[in-house]
């Protein structure tokens, strides 16, 4: 969803963290974050608000921890509300955009993991997500606002501009069906899944970034889509069946059409997707708990499935070496399928990025 607002702050999880509170060289305002040292094992990041500050939070998935690794400087400008983004391009930069109130700019900034620092960038664009593909990099404009006045001035069309990974040069602007409510991608290719509407009524195309041509896929009849992946440029289109019924256990069906995938999970609310050529994985929540299920992408069958025990919502979902990395508010969780366990610790604030 672009753009995303940030999470409410849980008081509760900032008390937990205060343990870890010390001195923090560069950190602006009086409050003082204590930084960890665990780059090396850390294999994913998010931004996290840590005493007012937002942190760039590092998760070791075999040490089962999150540690605050860095804190984003403050800027007059800055915008409270909605939430930083936080990617990993195909050659492992991570990209950290924050967005700042009014017309101006998103500041930029990367992770550089080997000198544990953050490097600021000049500014580029305002309240885009960034998709990243195997070397180029969609930024798909805001379409909230005046972004989705514009975007129905232009015949429901959105912008989107393709950037060159490594050198950040503009290659073309184009436009696509929208406004956007979803974009998903695959680092293995060059091509960005995206959706216009909501729920049953969702349409998806598929953006070739090489040449900027779109092509339509099939709707995803019957399902309250709420979740996207893009293995190689095939849309995995992920929710809850329109007549949704809660029950003791979530059910989850798959079906292949016109280009397209279709995942429904009956029983709870889809809230992450990933796939891969051969599998799915979605994360559905049940409650206070959530299931993560595993299908064979070819014939829907079930092949795994971990209950995580007070997981309550997955913000994030990503896979890593040491296995399925979940995100919540103030929580993350290891799941390994293949073992059919899963391991839960803190964050050291509130999750804010997306």
């Amino acid at each position: 969803m672009i753009p995303v607002k940030r999470r409410k702050t849980s008081y509760a999880a900032l008390a937990v963290s205060a343990a870890l509170l010390a001195s923090c060289s560069g950190c602006s305002g009086s409050d003082e974050v204590k930084l960890g040292t665990d780059w090396k094992g850390s294999q994913t990041f998010v931004t996290a608000s840590v005493s007012g500050h937002t942190v760039v939070v590092g998760i070791d998935p075999a040490a089962h921890h999150a540690q605050a690794l860095a804190v984003v400087p403050k800027k007059d400008g800055d915008d409270d509300v909605l939430a930083p983004q936080l990617v990993r391009l195909a050659d492992g930069t991570w990209w950290l955009s924050t967005p700042r109130k009014g017309e101006r700019p998103d500041r930029f900034f990367t992770l550089d993991t080997a000198r544990h620092a953050l490097d600021e960038k000049d500014d580029m664009e305002r309240l885009r997500e960034l998709v990243p593909g195997r070397s180029l990099v969609a930024a798909v404009h805001d379409s909230s606002g005046s972004g989705r006045r514009a975007a129905a001035a232009d015949g429901g069309t959105t912008g989107v501009l393709v950037r060159d990974a490594k050198t950040w040069k503009k290659v073309r602007d184009v436009r696509v069906p929208g406004p956007v409510t979803l974009a998903a991608s695959d680092p293995s290719s060059d091509t960005v899944c995206l959706t216009a509407g909501q729920g049953s009524d969702m349409k998806a195309s598929v953006l070739d970034l090489t040449n900027g041509r779109t092509r339509q896929v099939g709707k995803a009849d019957g399902v309250q889509v709420q979740q996207l992946a893009c293995p190689a440029g095939t849309p995995v289109l992920a929710g809850t069946p329109t007549r949704n019924s809660p029950g003791t256990t979530v059910k989850v069906t798959l079906r292949n059409m016109d280009g397209a995938t279709v995942v429904s999970a009956a029983g709870g609310r889809v809230d992450a997707v990933q796939a891969s050529k051969n599998t799915v994985v979605v994360a559905v929540n049940t409650g206070e708990d959530s299931d993560l299920i595993e299908l064979d992408r070819r014939n829907g069958r079930e092949l795994r499935r971990v209950t995580v025990d007070g997981m309550d919502s997955s913000s994030l979902l990503r896979h890593t070496r040491g296995g399925w990395v979940m995100v919540s508010d103030n929580t993350a969780a290891v799941v390994d399928l293949a073992k059919g366990t899963s391991r839960t610790f803190d964050l050291p604030g509130t999750l804010t990025s997306f």
